[in-house]
């Protein structure tokens, strides 16, 4: 496993040019460019507070705040892990006649949405100036939540893009498992609703990383406060073992994928 570590930063530079890549063909013929990666966060969070506010009679008044909280690291995670599946067969023509670092495809793949990432915490950070929100020691751990999250789907998408070489079901089935863990994460709720408020019920919900991620932004900029250590260190172990499996499984089954392609 050190070994794929090395070769991935001894071509740095492919990776950062086909990151770059991806950045631009995902804007390709848009008028508005990256602007979209400004734009979406605030439609969905806008139309998700006037759902939520008006029609579901939310009286929470921070609500769009703790929405856009959950959503940044939710967006992360729900946009490169399908996307990364069909990394492989969509440069087929590099993996079958180029001798390359194959792991570089989906981790270009995971850093053109950690790009789209920072782009929606730059929006965050805007809104959170405008309020404003007083800032405190809690905003220093956001970049470790932030690579907590980057670890565990560099990993995963290590995964999802070989077994979706071999079976083209996979995206569509990463797709729907997402889905359903949208509302099981606390994205458009959080753990102090009042139907979650029972400490047995939290404490099974944040043992979902993705809980940990999500609640750990609302928590660090609304709150000021830290997550329990516990559930910040499990978090941090399935980040690591989801990286380190999707380090051994690419390895083990990269040389069958120019065969499959």
């Amino acid at each position: 496993m050190p070994g794929i570590l090395a070769e991935t930063w001894r071509a740095r530079e492919l990776l950062l040019a086909l990151t770059e890549h991806e950045i631009k063909t995902r804007y390709r013929r848009s008028f508005l460019g990256l602007l979209w990666s400004l734009l979406t966060p605030l439609y969905q969070v806008l139309v998700m507070t006037i759902v939520v506010r008006l029609l579901w009679k939310q009286p929470d008044p921070n609500y769009s705040v703790k929405l856009l909280c959950g959503l940044v690291p939710w967006a992360f995670f729900a946009t490169a892990l399908p996307t990364s599946c069909s990394a492989m067969l969509r440069a087929r023509e590099l993996v079958k006649r180029v001798r390359i670092p194959r792991q570089a495809l989906p981790f270009s793949v995971v850093l053109s949405c950690a790009f789209h990432f920072l782009m929606s915490m730059a929006v965050l950070l805007v809104i959170l100036l405008l309020i404003p929100v007083a800032f405190g020691p809690a905003f220093l751990f956001l970049p470790v939540l932030m690579l907590m999250e980057l670890l565990m789907v560099a990993g995963l998408s290590l995964v999802v893009s070989v077994m979706h070489t071999f079976y083209t079901d996979v995206e569509y089935i990463i797709t729907n498992l997402i889905w359903a863990l949208y509302f099981l994460t606390p994205v458009i709720w959080h753990v102090g609703e009042p139907w979650v408020r029972d400490p047995h019920k939290q404490y099974l919900v944040m043992f979902n990383p993705m809980a940990v991620f999500c609640e750990g932004f609302r928590r660090a900029i609304i709150d000021k406060q830290m997550l329990d250590p516990v559930h910040l260190l499990a978090a941090a172990a399935v980040s690591i073992a989801c990286f380190l499996f999707g380090l051994w499984y690419f390895r083990r089954h990269e040389w069958q994928l120019p065969e499959v392609i």
